[in-house]
C-alpha cells in the first residue's frame, strides 16, 4: 500500500513540476521586451530608472 502512495505523490509532483515549467517559460516570453519601439527616449528613461534604483538600494 506504501508503495502505491509513494508512486501516486511521485506523479502528482512530476505533473506539477511541469505545469510550473511551462507557467513559467510562458511568464519569460510574454514579459521579454519586444524590439519595436525602443529609441533613444526609451533608453534614457531607463537609464534614470536604474540610477533611481540604485540610490534607493545605497540608502538600505
Amino acid at each position: 500500500m506504501l508503495v502505491v502512495f509513494d508512486l501516486l505523490y511521485r506523479e502528482y509532483c512530476r505533473a506539477r513540476l511541469a505545469e510550473m515549467q511551462k507557467l513559467l517559460l510562458l511568464a519569460g516570453e510574454s514579459a521579454k521586451p519586444s524590439k519595436e519601439g525602443h529609441g533613444a527616449a526609451d533608453q534614457s528613461h531607463d537609464e534614470k530608472d536604474s540610477l533611481q534604483q540604485r540610490g534607493w538600494h545605497a540608502a538600505d
